[in-house]
């Protein structure tokens, strides 16, 4: 099961809320997801969007354990602190791309969004 809550800052205009916010793709075993989703927390501006269980075998991770996607959107000013959390506090993963908020919605089939 995976959860999604969307926000966006109170009296953004469109061009705005495409260049203040950018969602970052992080892969890592779910056992570390709770650790990774705390640290992240302590990250000013930064908040995970979706945490999806990735049920293909096909993992990247040390052990082949169980892994989730957290979808984490930040703005670009905090990608290096967010980066770093991730790195401090889980011993393997994957870090994906770097996605607009224009193209991550529409990634999720909103089309008219933002």
């Amino acid at each position: 099961m995976a959860y999604a809550a969307y926000r966006e800052p109170p009296g953004a205009t469109p061009a705005v809320r495409e260049t203040a916010f950018h969602v970052l793709d992080v892969t890592v075993a779910s056992v570390d997801a709770c650790r990774v989703r705390r640290s992240l927390a302590a990250c000013e501006g930064v908040g995970v969007l979706r945490c999806e269980p990735l049920l293909h075998t096909h993992a990247a991770c040390e052990h082949a354990a169980p892994r989730v996607r957290l979808m984490v959107r930040l703005p670009l000013s905090r990608y290096a602190e967010v980066l770093h959390a991730v790195l401090a506090c889980v011993p393997d993963g994957e870090i994906g791309a770097l996605t607009s908020w224009r193209a991550h919605l529409r990634r999720c089939g909103v089309t008219h969004g933002g």
